[in-house]
C-alpha cells in the first residue's frame, strides 16, 4: 500500500487552508490514520521541492500482549529499518534493543561531523507498536543533545513514509 503520497496530500491541503497568522506558527502538526496506523508529522515547511520535517511518529491501534511476540517483532522491524532505509544521508544501526521494556533504538551511522557536532536520524521503536523518526545534533562543546528537523525532497519523504508504514503496519 502507498501511504506516503496520501500523507503528503494531506499536509500539502492543510498548508493551502492556513492563513498567514497561521503560517507564522513555529510548527504545523498532520494527523492521519490509514487502514489500522495513526500517523503523525509534525513539519515546519513544505513548498515543490522538499518539506522541513520535526518528526514522523506511527502507532498501530492494536496493542500487542504476548512479551515474547513483542520481542520478536521489535528484532524483525529493527532489522527492516536497516535493511530498507538506505537511503538517507547516513544508513541505521541498532544502537540498544531493551526486551525489559521492549524497545529497540537505531541510529544513522556514522553520524555526519561537522565541526564539533554530530548529526544522526534516530528511530525508536516500542512495543512493536509504535514508531518515532527525528533527527538530533550532539553538540561536544556544549555536551548536549538537541532535535534539529530534517529536510527530505518530497520523493524521499514518501519513500519514508511507505517504508515506515510497511516496517511498522504491513504485517
Amino acid at each position: 500500500m502507498v501511504v506516503g503520497n496520501h500523507v503528503l496530500e494531506n499536509i500539502r491541503e492543510q498548508k493551502a487552508k492556513q492563513t498567514e497568522d497561521k503560517e507564522k506558527e513555529r510548527f504545523n502538526l498532520v494527523q492521519l490514520r490509514e487502514t489500522d496506523c495513526q500517523f503523525q508529522v509534525k513539519y515546519k515547511d513544505i513548498d515543490k521541492y522538499g518539506i522541513v520535517v520535526d518528526y514522523i511518529s506511527l502507532s498501530k491501534n492494536v496493542p500487542i500482549m504476548d512479551v515474547d511476540v513483542i520481542n520478536k517483532r521489535l528484532e524483525k522491524q529493527a532489522e527492516a529499518v536497516q535493511k530498507t532505509i538506505t537511503y538517507l544521508l547516513e544508513d541505521f544501526r541498532l544502537i540498544e534493543f531493551d526486551k525489559m521494556n521492549k524497545r529497540a533504538q537505531l541510529r544513522s551511522y556514522p553520524p555526519h561531523k561537522k565541526g564539533d557536532s554530530k548529526f544522526y536520524y534516530e528511530i525508536v521503536l516500542d512495543e512493536g507498536t509504535r514508531l518515532h523518526f527525528q533527527r538530533y545534533e550532539y553538540s561536544s562543546a556544549k555536551r548536549r543533545y538537541e532535535k534539529i528537523t530534517s529536510q527530505l525532497t518530497l520523493e524521499t519523504f514518501e519513500r519514508l513514509i511507505d517504508d515506515l508504514f510497511k516496517i511498522l503496519c504491513a504485517d
